[in-house]
């Protein structure tokens, strides 16, 4: 049984710790005593939004553990501050690409997995009212292509694996 890990990407890390950086100082170098009130809240909502940018780039700089992992039987997504989410390939129907664009800009991108039934019951016994998980792509140390690649290989080679088990297969 062989697994694949996936780490974050440390470059998109680090553009994120410097952009966040930069705002916090300019934040500490502006003269808010000369601005309106308007742009006083306006500063302080973008201090505290690149304050939290600012140490998740820390995090994932200094993250040891793989933020998604492959095996023969299951996909696990760990979440930054979140239990990880285990999907079994037995539960999964197919997966697709999807990004978020803003003006043309793309912003985000996902590969969403397709679950059966939004019946399946998650591990702990919870039900998920969705029937799709997401991978948030653009923040592992690999390409899209490449994973979903990974991802239908897998898929494949355990529904193959499951019908010949079975018997479906002559």
């Amino acid at each position: 049984m062989k697994e694949h890990h996936f780490y974050s990407s440390k470059m998109t890390s680090f553009i994120l710790l410097v952009v966040s950086a930069v705002f916090v100082y300019l934040y500490f170098s502006i003269d808010q005593d000369r601005s309106s009130v308007f742009m006083v809240v306006i500063y302080n909502l973008g201090f505290v939004l690149f304050s939290l940018g600012l140490i998740y780039s820390i995090v994932l700089l200094f993250r040891r553990k793989p933020l998604l992992t492959i095996t023969d039987h299951q996909i696990i997504i760990y979440h930054m501050f979140a239990k990880p989410v285990s999907v079994g390939f037995g539960d999964i129907v197919s997966f697709y690409v999807s990004d978020t664009r803003h003006r043309g800009i793309k912003t985000a991108e996902h590969i969403f997995i397709v679950l059966k039934s939004a019946d399946q019951k998650r591990k702990g016994g919870k039900s998920s009212p969705f029937n799709q998980q997401s991978i948030q792509v653009d923040i592992l140390n690999v390409k899209t292509k490449v994973l979903l690649d990974l991802l239908q290989t897998k898929l494949r080679d355990f529904n193959q694996q499951n019908e010949a088990v079975s018997g479906k297969i002559d």
